[in-house]
Order: structure tokens, then C-alpha cells, then sequence
């Protein structure tokens, strides 16, 4: 099954989050990726396992309110859904948390049955590109909400990398990393950590 887990971007300067290997972006950036659980490869269709639940809003706005404090800048926290969907959350320093979704048809999906709709607990795309324009003023990056818009109102497929390809794609637009993946993070210890637990 996919990936489930979060994909941290912010930007850190001879920082790390403890625990989670360091991708430059570029300019300073960086993404962390990890696991929802670090010791479960697979977490879908295993009895001893279910599936976590999707983290409440308050979770994802204090992790990104923790990360662009401590770094001084704006932050991002994606939280990926088994590679299909993902919940983005943003905010500067000092700045109101946002929520959009990536991925939209999957996580259609995963409401199913629930009652509500994705437009009942998420912003349009169009409104979703606002904020992330906005992130990407406070950033210092340029970003054009049409752009945006297409992204946040795309589906995921495995070929174009799923939740987490969208996601570089959405980096790609803000200005950040040019929708590639960076080098791979060096060997040896991790420089000074910031933090990745707890999570």
C-alpha cells in the first residue's frame, strides 16, 4: 500500500528535525519526510494494525505554527493518506494556520459514507490557491493562483507520484525545490535538531 505518513518543508538552515533525513530544496529549504509509524511499512489490510485516523486540524496547525517559529519563516506539514490524498496545513510566524487538501476524487473517497462533503470542510481550489499565494508572499517566493488552482483541483495517479508528486508539484508553483527532487541528504550525523517528535 502507499505511503502514510507527513512531508515537513521549511526552511532550516544547518537544521534538522531529529530522527526524519533532510532534502534540500534549494535557497535554504528543506523537506523531512516520515512515517506515520516508523516501524510498520504497510498499515492498510493488516489485522494487528488499522489504519490511523485522519489527524484533527489543531494537529497539523501546531506542528506547522511549532516549525516556522522555531525557524523564524513560513512552514508546511502535508499529512499523506496511503499516497492518495493528502491534508496541507501552512502558516508564517505569528501568522493563522490554513488547511487545503491535495488530491481531491481520493479523499472524495475516503469521506464516502461520512455525509460530508470535501467544499464542507475544505476550501475550493480557487480559495485553497489563495492561501497558498498568500504563503508564498510571506515566503518571499512568487506564485500564480491559476497555477495553484490547477494543482489543488487535480487527482493523484501512480504515475505522476501520487499524493507526494502532487505535493512537489504544489512546492513547484509556490517557488520552492522546482518540483524536483534535491540531493540526497549527506551521511553522517544529522546536523543541530529542531525537533520531529512528537508525532
Amino acid at each position: 500500500m502507499g505511503f502514510w505518513g507527513y512531508l515537513t518543508v521549511g526552511l532550516a538552515v544547518d537544521r534538522a528535525l531529529t530522527g526524519c533525513p533532510a532534502e534540500p530544496l534549494g535557497d535554504g529549504w528543506q523537506l523531512w519526510k516520515r512515517p506515520d509509524h516508523p516501524d510498520r511499512p504497510d498499515h492498510a489490510g493488516h489485522p494487528d494494525h488499522p489504519e490511523p485516523d485522519t489527524p484533527e486540524p489543531l494537529t497539523l496547525d501546531t506542528l506547522v505554527h511549532d516549525l516556522a517559529t522555531e525557524t523564524g519563516a513560513p512552514a508546511l506539514v502535508a499529512y499523506v493518506m496511503e499516497g492518495d490524498c493528502a491534508l496541507v496545513t501552512g502558516a508564517a510566524p505569528g501568522g493563522t494556520a490554513w488547511t487545503v487538501c491535495l488530491g481531491r476524487p481520493a479523499l472524495a473517497h475516503y469521506l464516502a459514507g461520512t455525509g460530508l462533503g470535501l467544499d464542507e470542510l475544505f476550501p475550493t481550489p480557487e480559495a485553497a490557491a489563495a492561501h497558498c499565494a498568500a504563503w508564498a508572499e510571506a515566503a518571499g517566493r512568487a506564485a500564480d493562483p491559476v497555477e495553484l488552482k490547477g494543482v489543488l483541483a487535480a487527482g493523484t495517479a501512480p504515475l505522476t507520484g501520487g499524493a507526494e508528486g502532487l505535493f512537489r508539484e504544489l512546492l513547484a508553483r509556490l517557488g520552492i525545490g522546482r518540483g524536483r527532487p534535491g540531493p540526497p541528504p549527506p551521511t553522517g550525523e544529522a546536523p543541530t535538531a529542531v525537533r520531529c517528535e512528537p508525532w
